[in-house]
């Protein structure tokens, strides 16, 4: 199984991950994404292809701070 990375458009640090070959979530606007590459199960994070397979997807953000987490 591969997966497909997406990066949104206008919050360039949001990421979204799905199932290679499946459509987008329900609430997400494909023309809000840009694709990015495939990866192989085996180059995904663990985390991230566990969250695809019971949900559909995996959204994340990158750069996160400390401030937020607390």
């Amino acid at each position: 199984m591969s997966f497909r990375f997406h990066v949104h458009r206008a919050k360039p640090t949001y990421r979204l991950v799905t199932a290679d070959g499946a459509g987008f979530p329900v609430g997400a606007d494909p023309e809000d994404w840009c694709f990015t590459r495939v990866r192989e199960r085996a180059d995904t994070n663990p985390d991230v292809a566990r969250l695809v397979d019971e949900t559909g997807y995996c959204l994340f953000r990158i750069g996160l701070s400390f401030d937020e987490v607390v």
